[in-house]
């Protein structure tokens, strides 16, 4: 196990969460808090299919990998449980009002978390310390929901975002292959949206332009002619 020097006292330390987790650590202790790629969301952004954000949800706590916060990314959760920046002070409040953590109403100040697939997801702003003392407290009494936090959850059309860059690089100078996003629908009322997005590619040459949705993308690539024969119109059949 990694050593790492506390920040709280031997006083604070006895009898609570903190000593508890460093006497029998849970078997993911020692995984590392992964960081949030913006540099891949903003790349994937022209190609998000669906947006869905609610400001009073539920997280499974063990879900959670990572976080946006440069200072604690590569800490593991047992290294940041022991020298998180305000830990002192969110354990204290633990023990003192640990029902806190089993409220279903709004967490004050807000928790927030977001996601590209719904299953991994990292801390955004406010809540890496209870999200890491959730995960030791829930833990130990077999729970795993958290409740009344903020989540935005996007999806991908992964394919045609693969397939964009290498059919642009087959492309002739003077053509041009152009993500497009619009917004299809949106479902809200108070507190939650899920916002759906048709996502196409714009191919632009001296013929015009025509939108191909991923359906004529996954077609194209299979037929034999390939990229130059689909777009020319005489594509083997």
């Amino acid at each position: 196990m990694t050593s790492v020097v506390s920040t709280l006292t031997p006083l604070e330390q006895r009898g609570g969460l903190l000593e508890q987790s460093l006497a029998a650590p849970p078997h993911w202790a020692n995984e590392k808090l992964l960081p949030w790629n913006e540099r891949l969301f903003q790349s994937v952004t022209p190609f998000i299919t669906d947006k869905y954000w609610s400001s009073g949800h539920s997280i499974n706590v063990f879900t959670v990998v990572g976080t946006q916060h440069p200072d604690y990314v590569g800490l593991s959760w047992l290294e940041f449980l022991q020298q998180g920046k305000r830990m002192r002070e969110n354990l204290a409040l633990h023990q003192k009002n640990r029902p806190y953590y089993l409220a279903t109403a709004g967490k004050l100040p807000p928790m927030y978390y977001v996601s590209l697939d719904g299953m991994k997801w990292y801390v955004a702003g406010d809540g890496n310390h209870r999200t890491c003392i959730a995960r030791f407290d829930f833990h130990r009494t077999g729970l795993c929901m958290l409740h009344g936090v903020s989540l935005e959850d996007y999806r991908v059309d992964w394919t045609l975002y693969r397939a964009w860059p290498i059919l642009k690089n087959r492309l002739p100078r003077d053509e041009e292959l152009i993500p497009v996003r619009e917004r299809a629908s949106r479902d809200d009322t108070g507190g939650w949206m899920h916002e759906r997005y048709a996502v196409r590619l714009l191919h632009k040459s001296r013929k015009g332009e025509r939108l191909l949705d991923r359906i004529a993308v996954e077609a194209m690539l299979q037929k034999r002619g390939g990229w130059f024969g689909f777009l020319s119109g005489r594509a083997a059949r």
